[in-house]
C-alpha cells in the first residue's frame, strides 16, 4: 500500500513545485505594474469636490455628458451640483430597491417550485423601481437644461440633433440600409 501512496505524493509535490515557479516567475511583471497616483490636496492634486472633466469644467459629480463643451459658468457649475446633489438620496434608494428586487427574482428564479405571486410581487417592485429612475432622470435633465442660457440650449439642441443622425446613419449602414 505504501507504493501506491508515495507516487501519487511524489507527483502532488512535482505539481506545488511547478505552481510556486510560476508564481516566481510571475511575481516581477505584477510588481511591475505603475500604481494609481493619489489624488486629494496632499498629494497635489484638486481638492476633494473639485475634481476637473476632461474638458476642463469642474464638476463635483463630473459633469453630467450631454452637458459638456457648453462652457458653463462657476454660477452654473455650483446650481448643477446643488441639483444632482439633492437627488443623490432619491437615486440611491430607487437603486436599492431595484437590486433588492432582483436579487429576490434570481433567488425565485433558483427556487424548485415557482412561488407566483411572491415573483409578481418582486416584478412590479423591480419595475417601479426602474420607472421610478427613468422619471428621475428625465425631472433631472429638466432641471439641469432650466440652469443653461437660451444660447447654451440652441447650442444643446444642436449637438443633439447632429447626434441623434449621427446614430441614424449608423444604424442604416449597420442593418445594411443605403447612407445618405
Amino acid at each position: 500500500m505504501t507504493r501506491a501512496t508515495a507516487p501519487t505524493s511524489k507527483w502532488s509535490g512535482l505539481r506545488a513545485a511547478t505552481a510556486f515557479s510560476i508564481c516566481l516567475l510571475a511575481a516581477p511583471a505584477v510588481l511591475a505594474q505603475p500604481m494609481p497616483l493619489p489624488h486629494g490636496p496632499m498629494h497635489g492634486g484638486p481638492p476633494f469636490g473639485q475634481m476637473h472633466e476632461p474638458d476642463g469644467e469642474p464638476g463635483p459629480f463630473g459633469t453630467p455628458p450631454f452637458l459638456r463643451g457648453l462652457g458653463l459658468s462657476d454660477a452654473q457649475n455650483d446650481r448643477i451640483f446643488t441639483i444632482l446633489h439633492s437627488e443623490a438620496p432619491r437615486r440611491r434608494a430607487l437603486d436599492i430597491a431595484e437590486r433588492k428586487a432582483d436579487e429576490t427574482l434570481r433567488a425565485l428564479a433558483a427556487a424548485p417550485a415557482l412561488d407566483g405571486a411572491a415573483a409578481s410581487t418582486a416584478a412590479q417592485a423591480l419595475g417601479q423601481a426602474i420607472a421610478g429612475q427613468e422619471l428621475l432622470r428625465l425631472q433631472t435633465r429638466a432641471q439641469l437644461k432650466a440652469v443653461l442660457t437660451s444660447e447654451q440650449r440652441a447650442q444643446l439642441d444642436t449637438l443633439h440633433d447632429s447626434g441623434r443622425k449621427a446614430d441614424d446613419e449608423r444604424n442604416n449602414v449597420q442593418q445594411g440600409g443605403p447612407s445618405k
